[in-house]
């Protein structure tokens, strides 16, 4: 669930620049590469491993799992790979479609009968393709407050909220990327194969690749032996910080991005691809015609101006739970992956043989620029492509917009008008008890405006960190600064109705670097009589 996500492009555009010279990346060239990702990033710990076909070109780790102890990184150590997961949902659907238990465009409610959307039409057509391809017509992480930052939702309150959040679009038009239907998907899985998900995905997918280090289950990921401490920074600093453990990524949610992972594991996942979908033992998993089902763009975006100046991409498409790309002319097949305090990037060029994974335990833009620079390196080493300068000055910049935005942590008092920080906080033009009450959003449900020690108080009733004085900053505009600061995720909190009463509450993310999973515009309460 990260800000920095990468899409796909089709293979067809490859007529559009004819291909540079390939080669193997230089194991020293890597090595080099890392170092200077790892510095400039200041990253906490770092995995990496590089293949060819089926041999590890290069694997390495570094740093620590955690800041507070120093605990080493080692070649089984597992880190959280978020949205990395969903190729592993959708390749156990294909393995479905393969054995006649399911079709990609078979509806929905023929394996969930309580699917529903907003509209009656999109219900009935909603299929399991739709579900995958990031194309249902609903907003940029639709619903995502239901899992972020600390609440592990029930696949039933999911499909009760579906129903009620607004689309922004119309029923596959346009890409918006979205976890909840993933999660979603995984239900599909789990009902066909009348397990839970996690043990599909065991079943299917991590026993016959003999991936042992992977758990697809976030809470036992978290209590393992040895997995890193996922760590966020405040705005505007460099000090990394564990997180709070209620961020781990619920259990119900694991199929849209909770699977973690070793390197170890995930060069034996990159050859896999690389071999047709078949295992280092010579058991093909996937047929053909379903290896090129999820390597199909589905659902067209706009093209990243970094992949286009960079990786001189023209196309970017999403498949079925893969992002495709046109890249210096050659196929590229990946998925980013973000959740608080991770970040992880996978990347195949399938006409060189070439697989990157790179993962961290920090979120930054770091492990992105890595990958992405020793992808590049290898379908186009005289490109001379500066994906480790070009990300971390977009990371810089990103830092000081949040770092303005977000005001001085050390005044909790401070309050944030349009333009940024300053001492605009004023006297509320109504009496404070004609705001309290209980407002209700069709898809969020309840939040309580109270007062507590003389002020406004917000409890976001479906996360217990999210809660936070109101600070006045307009008439009937109150600013929500979240205790924890490494959230980077305020919000404004707007309060409507005539001069006799307030009747209903928006809000909104005060900083553009806010991740879309804080979907707060997505709410719109009405308060209880």
């Amino acid at each position: 669930m990260s800000i920095l996500r990468y899409v796909i492009v089709a293979a067809a555009s490859c007529a559009f620049l004819p291909p540079a010279s390939a080669a193997d990346p230089a194991p020293e060239q890597i090595e080099a590469q890392t170092r200077k990702a790892i510095d400039d990033f200041q990253i906490t710990g770092l995995a990496i491993t590089v293949v060819k076909g089926d041999s590890i070109i290069f694997q390495d780790v570094y740093g620590v799992r955690d800041v507070r102890t120093d605990a080493p990184i080692d070649e089984n150590t597992i880190f959280p790979i978020a949205s990395i997961s969903k190729a592993f949902t959708t390749a156990a659907l294909a393995m479905l479609v393969d054995e006649g238990k399911l079709e990609w465009d078979d509806p929905v409610r023929r394996f969930i009968p309580e699917f529903e959307m907003s509209d009656p039409y999109i219900t009935a057509e909603f299929s399991v393709r739709d579900l995958v391809t990031h194309r249902s017509g609903l907003p940029p992480g639709a619903g995502d407050l239901l899992v972020v930052p600390d609440a592990d939702p029930e696949i039933s309150d999911i499909l009760a909220a579906l129903k009620h959040i607004p689309p922004s679009t119309s029923f596959r038009s346009q890409y918006a990327y979205d976890n909840l239907l993933y999660i979603i998907a995984g239900e599909v899985l789990s009902r066909i194969d009348a397990k839970p998900w996690s043990k599909s995905i065991k079943a299917r997918i991590f026993k016959p690749l003999g991936l042992k280090t992977c758990e697809a289950t976030p809470s036992l990921a978290a209590a393992s032996k040895n997995t890193v401490t996922q760590h966020l920074r405040k705005p505007g600093s460099w000090t990394a910080e564990p997180i709070d453990p209620r961020y781990i990524i619920g259990d119900n949610s694991a199929p849209a991005g909770g699977l973690s992972c070793s390197i170890s594991d995930l060069a034996k996942w990159a050859q896999f691809w690389l071999n047709g979908a078949t295992t280092a033992s010579g058991k093909k998993l996937l047929s053909d015609e379903q290896v090129k089902e999820v390597w199909t763009g589905v659902t067209p975006q706009s093209v990243n101006p970094l992949m286009a100046n960079l990786g001189s991409a023209h196309l970017s498409l999403y498949g079925l739970g893969w992002s495709l790309h046109d890249f210096h002319g050659r196929l590229l097949v990946s998925h980013s992956g973000g959740v608080l305090g991770g970040s992880s990037y996978f990347g195949l060029l399938p006409e060189e043989d070439i697989g990157v994974f790179v993962t961290s335990n920090l979120s930054n833009f770091g492990a992105s620029a890595l990958a992405l620079q020793v992808l590049s390196e290898a379908a186009a080493p005289d490109a001379d492509s500066d994906w480790i300068g070009a990300l971390y000055q977009y990371f810089q910049n990103f830092q000081e917009t949040a770092q303005k935005d977000s005001g001085d942590a050390d005044k909790v008092d401070a309050a944030i008008g349009e333009a940024g920080v300053s001492d605009a906080q004023i006297t509320p033009v109504r009496p404070l008890g004609d705001y309290v009450g209980t407002y209700i959003d069709p898809w969020y449900g309840a939040v309580s405006i109270e007062i507590r020690n003389g002020a406004l108080f917000i409890d976001m009733s479906r996360s217990e960190i999210l809660d936070a004085p109101l600070i006045p900053v307009a008439p009937d505009k109150f600013l929500a600064r979240w205790a924890d600061r490494s959230l980077n995720a305020d919000a404004y909190v707007n309060f409507s109705g005539g001069k006799e009463a307030i009747t209903g509450m928006t809000m909104q993310a005060v900083s553009e670097t806010t991740d879309f999973s804080f979907d707060f515009k997505d709410l719109d309460f009405k308060k209880r009589d």
